[in-house]
Formats: structure tokens, sequence, C-alpha cells
């Protein structure tokens, strides 16, 4: 019970978080039911569909040592295959949902969907970590799942934008997915390589991993707050009235 507590406590906060913001039309309770359960299956997606097409292609690198081969494992070993399937499964749960008519609510499912692949991948790490089960949850509490959430946004942000016709352009259809690529891809990879490098080197890479994690969810946020305002633009403030002029003398 205290490993599933762990496991699901941040989950289920940054779920209330994003269901709060979306106050003016929520979306159903099944709808994001059915985005949460998505987000679980698309870690067997990943694992089952696009991490094996990535090492057919010879794009594995899971057993390398060195610092190049852990930056590239960063990108097709967890990155790339991971919000490949996250991208797939909200692309499924959205194309003929009717309940998709706001800007927000591509974050919203976003998110349902990002934090459902995160759920089931923490509770397998935290199980797993045996006697270091407290140490792994915190950390990913403060990390993992936040970062997971972030993409997520991400992804919701622009996938929104390209849907309701604000970015028609192909940059912005490629964003949907290169940008929480990036980000994830800069995430693992800061935290892979400082295992392949000297230990002081080691201590500047999770100083920068720091430092990007920061910007990360502060711009997290901004896209939030953007977003809201694309459906609940704030009103206009009231234009000065021009004073009469004074009455004619005499």
């Amino acid at each position: 019970m205290l490993v599933l507590g762990i496991s699901l406590l941040p989950v289920l906060v940054l779920l209330f978080y994003i269901y709060r913001k979306d106050s003016v039309s929520p979306e159903p309770p099944l709808q994001l039911v059915k985005a949460f359960f998505f987000g679980v299956v698309s870690i067997f997606v990943s694992l089952w569909i696009f991490t094996p097409i990535f090492s057919l292609l010879g794009l594995e690198f899971r057993n390398s040592q060195h610092l190049l081969g852990q930056v590239a494992e960063a990108l097709f070993g967890a990155a790339l295959p991971e919000e490949s399937a996250k991208l797939l499964m909200l692309w499924l749960l959205l194309r003929k949902n009717k309940y998709y008519d706001e800007y927000f609510d591509g974050i919203v499912y976003a998110s349902f969907v990002g934090l459902g692949f995160a759920a089931f991948e923490n509770v397998m790490y935290v199980s797993e970590a045996a006697e270091n089960w407290l140490t792994v949850g915190t950390s990913r509490a403060l990390f993992s799942i936040p970062g997971h959430f972030s993409f997520a946004v991400a992804m919701g942000y622009f996938y929104s934008m390209v849907h309701f016709g604000q970015k028609k352009d192909t940059l912005s259809k490629i964003c949907v997915l290169l940008v929480p690529v990036i980000a994830h891809w800069i995430y693992d990879g800061l935290l892979f390589a400082q295992g392949t490098v000297a230990e002081v080197i080691g201590m500047v890479f999770i100083f920068c991993f720091l430092v990007f994690v920061v910007l990360m969810y502060r711009r997290t946020i901004k896209l939030v707050a953007k977003l809201k305002d694309y459906d609940n633009p704030p009103p206009f403030p009231p234009y000065p009235q021009t004073p009469p002029p004074p009455p004619p003398m005499g």
C-alpha cells in the first residue's frame, strides 16, 4: 500500500491540478478515465511496437557505457518511442471525440494520457526498488512524474493549435511530436550521460539537469495559462470616456 501510495500520489495531484484548470467546460469523467487508460496502454505500444522498430534499424544502445551511446539511447530507447506511443494514443482518443471542442482540452487529454503512462511506469520502478523504494519514489515524484506531465502539456498545446487551425504550417504539425521528444531527450540524456563520465563532469550534468527541469516546469505553467486564454480571453479594459465639451459662454 505504501509503494502504491508514493507511486500514485504525485500522479493524482497533477491530474487534479489540470482537471481543476478546466473549470469552464470540464470534460466528462468517463472520457478522462479513458484517456488515462490509453496512457497505460501507450507503455505497451512503446515497448512492443516502437522500441522494436528502432532496434531493428540498429538504433539500440542499451548496453553502451559510452557517453554518445547513452545519449543515443535516451533518444531512440526512451524519448522517441515513448512520445510516439503517447501521440498515437492521443490521436486515437481525439480523432472522433465530440467533447474535444476547446483549445485547453488538448492539454487536458494529453495530460491524462501522459500521466497514465507515468503512473504505470512509476509503480513498476518503485516496486522494483526493494528497500530503496522510498528514495526512488520521492525522486520520481519530484522529477519523473512532473517531467511526463510537462512533455504531455507541450504535446497537447501544439495538438490543439494545429487541430483548431491556429497554426496550420508544417513546422507546427511536426512540433506536436518534436517538442515533447526533444524535452524528453534532454531530460533523459543528461541523466543517462552523467553515469559515463568522471564524477566532476557528472556533477555538471546533474546541475544542468536541475536547471533544465526548473525552466521546463516554468514553461509548462505558461503553456497551460496561454491555452486557457485562447478559450477565455481576458476582457478588454473599458475605453476611457472623453469628457463632454464645456457649454458655450453667454
